[in-house]
């Protein structure tokens, strides 16, 4: 059994993967719908043996989950995932963030300022932002 520090860990299936001469970006779809983008090398696709269809698990570290409220913003942030926080966790410097996304439990640990400069209150409608370099694939 693995057991990950990382506190967002997503099932799902592989819908698609487009292969570049040194990474892929590989599109993962959870149960819920919810559609992750990660960016890998292409020596990790082969080695992993990744296919559409198959069963993974994106693994994302709460650090690198970016928390946007409001919706005029352009990012080139490649996963850009609608929610509304169903917790805040105050914590001495930092909160913890959870965002419930159609079903999917999102974790992000932001900055108390961040918290107070964004406004950011529970049943609050947010983004959860990843960049797909940071969705690492399990298999």
């Amino acid at each position: 059994m693995i057991m990950l520090s990382a506190r967002n860990q997503l099932p799902g299936t592989i819908k698609s993967i487009s292969r570049g001469v040194v990474n892929a970006e590989v599109i993962i779809i959870t149960p819920a719908g919810v559609e992750i983008s990660s960016v890998i090398t292409l020596g990790s696709c082969i080695h992993m043996d990744l296919e559409p269809g198959d069963n993974v698990t994106a693994v994302i570290k709460a650090s690198d989950l970016i928390v946007a409220a409001g919706s005029d913003f352009v990012i080139s942030c490649r996963n850009n995932i609608p929610g509304v926080i169903k917790q805040i966790i105050a914590g001495r410097v930092n909160d913890e963030i959870i965002i419930d996304a159609n079903g999917t439990e999102l974790v992000s640990i932001i900055t108390q300022s961040s918290v107070k400069r964004l406004n950011l209150t529970e049943n609050m409608k947010v983004s959860a932002l990843i960049k797909a370099s940071n969705v690492i694939i399990m298999k």
